[in-house]
């Protein structure tokens, strides 16, 4: 059985960085459309990913949507970008795919994959096991704890 292979964008251009890079994720999709030559591939953005990246990846941006290496999240979509994803994660499982997500949320009833970069820079996934849904909406909506500062003594 094929597998989709479900990439949220901002989450591969933004690994380990302070800002996002469109070179960044140029990268890791080549690297897992050669690891993974018998899948499916699918990039999914927020589209303010856009202002987010340097001012001269912005048209690159733009490019990438009219060439089809990624989709934006439509406007008004339920629970946003991780509910799009969840959405063509379901419409895929539908077609007779295995889906297995690359995302920094979980996105519920799919397994996610890690991201990983080994010494040489080539980039791979690594299978992490599938999050139930009220688990995935939980730990999406948690909050952080609030740290209290001490009083200066």
């Amino acid at each position: 059985m094929a597998t989709l292979l479900l990439l949220d964008a901002d989450t591969l251009a933004g690994f380990r960085r302070v800002k996002p890079s469109l070179a960044q994720l140029h990268h890791v999709i080549l690297h897992l459309e050669r690891s993974h030559p018998d899948d499916r591939v699918a990039v999914v953005a927020d589209p303010s990913m856009k202002f987010s990246l340097p001012a001269e990846e912005q048209q690159r941006f733009d490019a990438d949507i009219v060439g089809g290496v990624l989709v934006c999240t439509p406007a008004g979509a339920v629970d946003g970008t991780h509910g799009f994803l969840a959405a063509v994660a379901r419409r895929a499982a539908d077609q007779g795919l295995d889906v297995l997500a690359v995302s920094d949320k979980a996105v519920p009833d799919v397994p996610l994959a890690r991201l990983q970069r080994d010494d040489a820079g080539r980039w791979s996934v690594a299978s992490t096991g599938t999050v139930d849904v009220a688990t995935a909406k939980k730990a999406s909506s948690a909050q952080r704890p609030v740290r209290r500062r001490r009083s200066g003594r």
